[in-house]
């Protein structure tokens, strides 16, 4: 009796456990270019290097096309940033040899928010992008199918890049700060959301009839020990 009672408690803890692990965990980052591309199985669908810039292009407090993304910013502006950098370079380290680069100005909200926003043209799982000068407490906010969410690299210089869980993709990023700071993002690349990685069906109904079945078997059990009682 007792071995048959702690049987079906054992299973429906387990069922529980299942249905509680059901939900989506946060995504994997990456702080390498390399690793970021091979689990993308080797290849990206879009890359942005702004190589085809030749003049500054800003985007303060308006929209500007980069190709399968776009750029915009809100709040009070900055006369060198939030635009793509071209000439002439506002922060040497941040594009090597001078090579065009977007340069991004976030503020605090003590002096009014500013923040800049990447939207993506297609559904987007996966984003990663070289970075100089960034302060480490800058925070990418997005919206998947699960609600807001939010990262903080924790990077100042270097690649940084995540890839959302299968199923998961978001239409924009947004970049802010609690301290101001301009840094540059340069070498974009984007894997946009598959057929293949449309949201998976949870498989609810199977974990909650192991549950009542297992809470049956209890009841059942216990029945059976009061009539013997």
């Amino acid at each position: 009796m007792t071995k048959g009672v702690a049987l079906s408690l054992m299973i429906a803890a387990a069922s529980l456990t299942t249905t509680s692990g059901s939900s989506v965990a946060g995504p994997m980052t990456y702080t390498s270019p390399i690793g970021f591309v091979n689990q993308l199985g080797g290849s990206v669908d879009a890359r942005v290097d702004f190589n085809s810039f030749g003049v500054d292009a800003f985007f303060q407090n308006s929209s500007l096309d980069v190709g399968p993304l776009s750029f915009s910013s809100s709040g009070p502006a900055h006369n060198q940033l939030n635009k793509v950098e071209v000439s002439p370079v506002t922060f040497p380290t941040t594009a090597p040899n001078f090579t065009p680069y977007a340069g991004l100005y976030l503020q605090t909200l003590s002096g009014g928010s500013t923040t800049v926003t990447l939207t993506f043209d297609e559904p987007t799982r996966a984003f990663g992008a070289n970075f100089r000068e960034m302060d480490r407490s800058t925070v990418i906010s997005y919206t998947t199918q699960l609600g807001s969410q939010s990262i903080t690299p924790g990077i100042s210089n270097g690649f940084f890049g995540f890839i959302l869980e299968t199923g998961q993709f978001v239409s924009s990023l947004m970049f802010s700060t609690p301290v101001a700071d301009g840094f540059g993002i340069d070498n974009i690349l984007i894997s946009n959301a598959s057929a293949a990685a449309l949201p998976a069906k949870v498989n609810e109904p199977g974990t909650l009839s192991l549950m009542f079945a297992a809470l049956l078997g209890l009841g059942i059990l216990l029945r059976r020990s009061r009539h013997r009682s």
